[in-house]
């Protein structure tokens, strides 16, 4: 995918964890001379080994645990106390972290702690499941009933579990400040959705409950996918590949995913640097798959050319739109992708027009177009022009049950209902879709 604006670009600029911004974020330390109390606890960070005791200690142990858990490792202790347990972590940290490997925290380590404590990484190597800790956060084991407005050492704990028991690719973690804001609040509110409770944002004896059993093991709370439609997808470009780790696309279709869109070209110039190995690898793993062209809008009537480079980069990868597995183009249609959220300068109609003529001549398959009704609304005069066309259609809001349709459309194809999924096989969150149908239907699209 590129580097999507409203709905695909927002996932991943940063090669191995997401992107963290505004008020509720946790500032990562950017050298080893910046110390950060990623915990709460103290910003003092001397070297510590097998024997160090004290708030540096906790907070070591504290980061510790934010820091592995994304890699499927049991929080250890956070007790104040640098014992054999700690000094495992230790160890397993720096192997993640391409360190030295010696037990030891000095600065290097405290570092790169910093930094994975704060933002999602993960290790090449995932932890294994052990027996929960009680005391994973070192703040108190009082659990008093907290709501916005409350502040303390309480709310400090409240933070930091939170941090621990929601998915970190999709929750960007808290600031453990001790102040119960609105940020704290929405977290909360998503907890309790998650389990099944009563969503208030009141952290009462069952959210506590809930919440001390979650950020103790190795586990998580992810946002849910929406209910009714069975068959799973999600989509790729360069930004699933960060360090130029290669996509596992076997794994990818083990755990259940059917098919997915990869990313081709970009305007009149740019070819994905990963389409000619992730096209032919996810179809050779048994998915059912399409490649897509991100349209600029940038100069005025430059949809045929736009066109021309698609379908040649497209061809080399031996995509003809006529193969068992091939499912149509898709042309994505949104906001500029600059980080401004404008429409595109020179997108028209008539311009899409012209790409999607183009396309389907070349292939004999009717387009797939990827965009959004409010796009359409917003910059294209509400259009009903695009209204044959199949539609894979973007809304992450979880209080839908499905995405609103544009004007004229009766009905679509696929929903992008998330940009922060994680799948196995691939070293970075993804978009994710489902499919509007049964097996045969996506079957028959696939020419299967």
């Amino acid at each position: 995918m590129g580097r999507r604006t409203l709905l695909r670009g927002l996932t991943l600029a940063v090669a191995a964890a997401l992107p963290l911004c505004g008020p509720t974020v946790v500032q990562a330390a950017q050298s080893a001379a910046t110390a950060v109390a990623v915990c709460g606890h103290t910003s003092a960070q001397p070297t510590l080994q097998r024997g160090s005791t004290g708030d540096p200690a906790l907070e070591a142990q504290c980061e510790l645990n934010l820091a592995t858990k994304p890699s499927r490792y049991t929080p250890i202790a956070a007790d104040g106390s640098f014992g054999p347990a700690t000094e495992t972590r230790v160890k397993d940290f720096q192997r993640c972290a391409g360190l030295a490997v010696d037990g030891v925290l000095g600065p290097q380590t405290w570092a790169a702690l910093n930094t994975w404590a704060a933002q999602p990484h993960t290790c090449g190597v995932q932890g294994t499941s052990s027996a929960a800790e009680s005391a994973v956060c070192g703040h108190t084991d009082t659990r008093p009933t907290l709501k916005k407005g409350s502040n303390g050492v309480e709310v400090k704990e409240l933070q930091c579990r939170l941090n621990l028991a929601m998915e970190p690719f999709h929750y960007p973690p808290l600031t453990i400040d001790g102040d119960f804001g609105g940020g704290t609040e929405s977290r909360v509110i998503e907890l309790q959705h998650c389990a099944n409770l009563s969503a208030d944002g009141v952290v009462g004896p069952n959210t506590w409950a809930r919440l001390v059993d979650w950020s103790s093991r190795n586990t998580y709370c992810a946002p849910p996918r929406p209910a009714g439609y069975s068959i799973d997808g999600l989509d790729t470009a360069k930004y699933q590949h960060p360090g130029g780790a290669p996509i596992d696309w076997k794994a990818v279709r083990a755990s259940g995913v059917e098919f997915a869109t990869v990313k081709a070209t970009r305007g009149t110039n740019v070819t994905d640097e990963y389409l000619a190995t992730d096209l032919p690898a996810a179809r050779a793993a048994g998915l059912a798959v399409a490649p897509y062209h991100f349209y600029t809008g940038s100069s005025p009537d430059t949809g045929a050319a736009q066109a021309d480079r698609f379908i040649a980069a497209v061809r080399a990868t031996g995509y003809t739109g006529q193969r068992a597995g091939d499912l149509p183009p898709i042309f994505d249609l949104e906001r500029m992708d600059d980080g401004s959220g404008r429409c595109p300068t020179y997108g028209t109609v008539g311009d899409a027009k012209a790409w999607l003529d183009r396309v389907e001549a070349a292939f004999g398959r009717t387009p797939i177009i990827y965009t959004q009704k409010s796009f359409l609304d917003d910059c294209l005069g509400s259009t009903t022009a695009f209204a044959r066309y199949p539609l894979q259609l973007a809304d992450y809001r979880q209080s839908i049950t499905q995405p609103p349709l544009p004007n004229g459309s009766t009905t679509w194809a696929m929903w992008q209902y998330t940009d922060a999924a994680v799948f196995p096989g691939i070293k970075a969150p993804a978009t994710a879709d489902v499919f509007n149908g049964t097996q045969a239907d996506l079957d028959r699209l696939a020419n299967r």
